[in-house]
This record gives C-alpha cells, structure tokens and sequence, in this order.
C-alpha cells in the first residue's frame, strides 16, 4: 500500500475504530484511569526489536512530559517480561486497571507518520490512549515541552535484563577482553541464511565476493583500532568465515527478524537481546555493509544505550 494511502486511513482513523470495535465489547463506561499505553501485539506489525524500543520510548517520554501514567503491552511474538522487566518505573498493567469499555479506550496507530501531530491532539489523555508507534520522536517531544530526555536514560529508567539474560551477558563478557570496539554486519537474505521481505539471495559467487569485501573491511577495522573486536551479524555463513581472523570474538546463534518469525524457542529471541547489550558494552561500534546491504539501527540504538561513538562504514 503506498504510504499516502497508508497516512490517509491513519489520519481519519478507521483502521483504530475497527481496532474498537472488534476489541472492546462492553458499551459502559467503566471510569478507568486515563493514560498511555505502547502496545505491542498480535493486532498490527510494529518491525524488529528496535523499532518496538522507539514506540515504547516515545510513548514513555510523553508520559513524563505530560506526567500521566504509562503501560507497556508487549505480548508478540513473545511477552516482554521473558527478556526485560521494569526497572525504575513500573510499566506493568496492574490488576482491573485496563478498560474493556468502547468509551475509556481509543487507539492511535502511528505507523509511517513523520511527526507526532495527530497523537498531540489527544493529549492530554481524557481516555486510555493505545498507540502502535515505531519511530523515534524524542527530538520532537524534546522541542515541543522543553525537556531534555536522553533515549539511553528512558530506556533504562524502563528496563533490566532477566537474571537470565543478565547472566548470559555476564558470561560472555568474562570472555572477551575489558576494552573492545563492535563491528556489525547486516546481510538480510542475501547469503541465503534465511528469507526476509524485500531480501533476495544472491548467487553463490556473489554471495563469496560479497562475504570477502566485508572480511577484509573488519580486518582493515581491527588492524587500525588495535583492539579486540566483537563482530555481530544475521549470516552464520558470514561469521563462519572469520574463523580464521585473529583478535576477533563472535558469539553464534540463530537470528531472527522478531516481526516475521512467531513461535520460535525462547534462546533464538534472546540472541537479539544478548546482541543489543553487549554491542552497547563496546567503547565504539561500526555499522559496515555495502550500499546494497541494510543500513540497521540496531547498532545505533544500542550505542544510544550508554552514548557511545558509533560510526556507519560504506565498503566501495
């Protein structure tokens, strides 16, 4: 659908009252608590894991500005609470606290809109805003109320690990050195590890000169930097290609886009979050491809984590 006509139904809302309607059955206005909600679930696709961050971030930062309460529910393809659990603010629904009621509740999709107009006119909140967002607009929320939010501080004012997940990280974190940079490489389906939407597969040869121009790009890094090197990537044909580089540390496992792969074990979803925690441990981290492989924000959020240096690298 072309994204004039995607903005003209968000715009007049028929796609949230439809959301209404097939959601909420009860007529009776149940006099819940008005607030805000980032919702993630099976009803409407929100993209990878970072752009959940994004919408969850946004609607938390708003929150704040307007101190209102907030809620997160993020139930698809997993529940949230598997890898993340609140940290300084509680963002867990509590018990009755939601309205089932077609008066207390009204969603906002905000998917594909540049700006956070249409939102800001329901705000204040007179009813339980659920809004699908994922994009970032923390620089506008900034501009608008005056604030100075920090997307790493929100995002960790919200979240920790799991003892689980924190566990995993500390131990890979015994493994690599103290002080090391993160390189990132993002192939989508073009190595043939597994299908993607507006991926294809390469041929073999090119998928061999492909893997080399990246190869060389790291060793180049690492050579230059002078230190160990984290390497991260969606290809396990690609990281199996570095098993004869030295000074480099992978951490294999099986990657997945989280908005197109449902039902998966819980350690392949938890590969995502070990990669977003350790990339942001790096005192540098390089986002390399060529100008034919996806420019992920993967890495740049996960440098916003801690605000470090990042740095995206185009291979001629």
């Amino acid at each position: 659908m072309k994204l004039s006509v995607v903005r003209f139904f968000n715009a007049y809302g028929f796609r949230e009252l439809l959301l209404l309607l097939k959601h909420h059955s009860s007529f009776v206005a149940g006099r819940k608590n008005p607030m805000l909600i980032s919702t993630i679930d099976d009803r409407r696709h929100t993209q990878g894991l970072v752009d959940r961050f994004k919408g969850i971030v946004t609607v938390y930062a708003l929150s704040k500005a307007l101190n209102v309460p907030f809620r997160c529910i993020f139930t698809y393809p997993f529940p949230i609470t598997d890898y993340l659990l609140p940290n300084e603010y509680d963002w867990l629904p509590k018990p009755d606290e939601l309205s089932d009621s077609i008066h207390d509740v009204r969603y906002v999709i905000l998917r594909k809109q540049p700006t956070l107009k249409r939102l800001m006119r329901l705000l204040p909140p007179r009813k339980q805003l659920r809004i699908y967002a994922n994009y970032d607009y923390l620089k506008e929320i900034n501009r608008t109320f005056n604030t100075h939010f920090r997307w790493g501080e929100l995002f960790h004012e919200l979240f920790r690990p799991t003892e689980e997940l924190r566990q995993q990280i500390a131990n890979l974190l015994n493994i690599i050195p103290d002080e090391f940079i993160a390189c990132t490489f993002r192939f989508q389906s073009m190595l043939g590890d597994f299908k993607e939407i507006n991926s294809h597969r390469l041929p073999e040869d090119k998928q061999q000169e492909l893997i080399q121009k990246n190869k060389e790009a790291l060793i180049r890094i690492s050579l230059s930097s002078g230190m160990p090197v984290l390497v991260t990537s969606d290809s396990m044909k690609f990281i199996d290609s570095l098993k004869d580089v030295s000074n480099i540390y992978c951490f294999p496992g099986k990657v997945v886009h989280i908005d197109c792969a449902y039902g998966e074990q819980k350690e392949v979803y938890m590969k995502s979050f070990i990669d977003f925690f350790m990339l942001s441990s790096a005192r540098k981290i390089y986002s390399v491809g060529t100008a034919q492989m996806y420019r992920s924000n993967f890495p740049a959020y996960a440098a916003k984590l801690r605000d470090i240096p990042f740095e995206r690298i185009l291979i001629d």
